[in-house]
């Protein structure tokens, strides 16, 4: 019973482990008009693979790195 209840919360933990990683992608935005804005993606078959018209997506800015000199 033991070993049946370990494999049961191993088989759980694996499985939430493995969907909390995020996907991904790097695009760059081409247009914004209002509400809608238009990207080109790197990889597109990715992007047609795993996302699809009316998917919620979170989007996060790319930090540029300053270089200071002489």
């Amino acid at each position: 019973m033991k070993k049946i209840l370990a494999a049961l919360i191993v088989t759980a933990f694996a499985f939430c482990v493995g969907t909390a990683f995020a996907r991904t992608v790097k695009c760059t935005i081409e247009t914004v008009e209002k509400e809608k804005v238009t990207m080109t993606c790197k990889d597109m078959e990715k992007v047609a693979e795993h996302y699809k018209a009316g998917d919620d997506i979170k989007m996060k800015k790319v930090k540029k790195k300053v270089v200071e000199g002489c």
